[in-house]
């Protein structure tokens, strides 16, 4: 029963290490007073390089990390490599139990060099392999201590399946921090103002094209944590909006839910024009904290135009030279009748090159159309 517990709390311990990785040195601590080892590391070899490393160590002195970095590649990576497959727990002196064969397979070299350290007997296993490195758990002795037996290399054994999945959720994880990471600088990068609602349609991200309109511009504010507009009437269009886009964010609904409309101030000429929708396509899974964007509302000063390049739009989605001209309006708050006014065109046209497209960028309705042309490549100007 006590093997059992020291197991679990094992276990236990090597989870929590997968999604908070300073505890990797509690787990080593723990791997080595389970196994009886002296030192434990988790080791990796570069797949493009003859050189290794140590990404979290317990009880591995500085020199020895240093020594075994130095060294280039340790051949007991090799030996493991070879005669032990990947996930399952080894030892060298137990692969090769002739000591000098053993010797004679890891090379005079390495044996001066390790005669000193505390991996002279080197355990462990090799967890996983991808293109970039071999990752292996390190379980070492001291030449005085002697190698480790079958026995505990059983104990090893029965942790290292543990081992792969926590490594495999760290990565996934840091995989997701990355992207969430490209995202808040995308988002920060946006030549469109955006905000970003929960579920209690409380305004979550505000991106800095956003907070410099809500500064200056007389339409628009915010204060005490809510959107308003400088008219009632406008206010409770975009409270409607809000509403509709949250009802439609949790039911799951089909159709779509967005809604456009303008808001003016009368010391403007111009209506500063806002799309409410549900949150979709890029900031969908978007997240503060704790708190998941469920609405986005987007709006722009037209006084203030965005430049979009219309030769990376053709060149990467295909559009026609007239189709990237309606898309680069579109960008600057134009509505198709008043793009097809100055195009002297039947606003039927615009719509049709606006349906065209949306099918080649791959989006579905006019919001994910403007975030999409006002991130990425397609502007020159912040």
């Amino acid at each position: 029963m006590r093997e059992e517990q020291a197991l679990s709390t094992v276990i236990g311990h090597i989870y929590e290490a997968s999604y908070n990785p300073e505890k990797w040195s509690v787990v080593l601590e723990k791997i080595a007073k389970y196994t009886g080892a002296h030192s434990t590391a988790i080791l990796y070899k570069n797949q493009d390089s003859e050189s290794q490393g140590c990404s979290y160590s317990y009880n591995f002195p500085d020199e020895d990390i240093k020594k075994f970095i130095d060294f280039g590649v340790d051949p007991n990576f090799y030996l493991f490599y070879e005669k032990a497959s990947i996930g399952t727990a080894a030892a060298s002196d137990l692969l090769v139990p002739d000591r000098s064969k053993l010797e004679a397979r890891l090379g005079e070299k390495y044996i001066s060099m390790a005669q000193s350290t505390v991996f002279y007997h080197m355990a462990g296993g090799l967890l996983y392999e991808d293109d970039r490195r071999i990752v292996g758990i390190g379980v070492m002795c001291p030449k005085e201590m002697g190698p480790m037996s079958e026995q505990q290399i059983e104990k090893l054994d029965m942790l290292i399946p543990h081992l792969q999945r926590a490594l495999i959720i760290q990565n996934e994880l840091r995989q997701l921090n990355d992207r969430v990471k490209a995202l808040n600088e995308n988002l920060d990068r946006l030549l469109i103002g955006l905000i970003l609602f929960d579920k209690q349609l409380k305004p979550i991200y505000i991106n800095p094209v956003a907070k410099s309109i809500l500064k200056y511009h007389p339409a628009i504010q915010f204060e005490n944590g809510k959107i308003s507009a400088s008219h009632h009437e406008d206010t409770e269009k975009i409270h409607s909006a809000l509403v509709k886009a949250l009802s439609a964010s949790t039911a799951d609904y089909s159709e779509d839910a967005s809604t456009s409309f303008g808001i003016k101030h009368h010391e403007n000429a111009t209506t500063l024009p806002v799309i409410i929708s549900p949150v979709n396509g890029i900031v969908k899974g978007f997240k503060v904290g704790d708190q998941e964007a469920a609405v986005d509302m987007c709006f722009s000063d037209p006084e203030r135009p965005y430049h979009v390049e219309t030769d990376k739009l053709t060149e990467i989605f295909g559009l026609t030279k007239a189709e990237a001209q309606v898309a680069t309006s579109m960008a600057n708050g134009i509505s198709p009748k008043d793009i097809a006014t100055m195009n002297n065109v039947e606003v039927s046209t615009i719509r049709s090159q606006l349906k065209a497209i949306y099918q080649k960028m791959g989006v579905n309705t006019q919001a994910e159309l403007v975030k999409a042309l006002l991130t990425g490549p397609f502007n020159n100007s912040l």
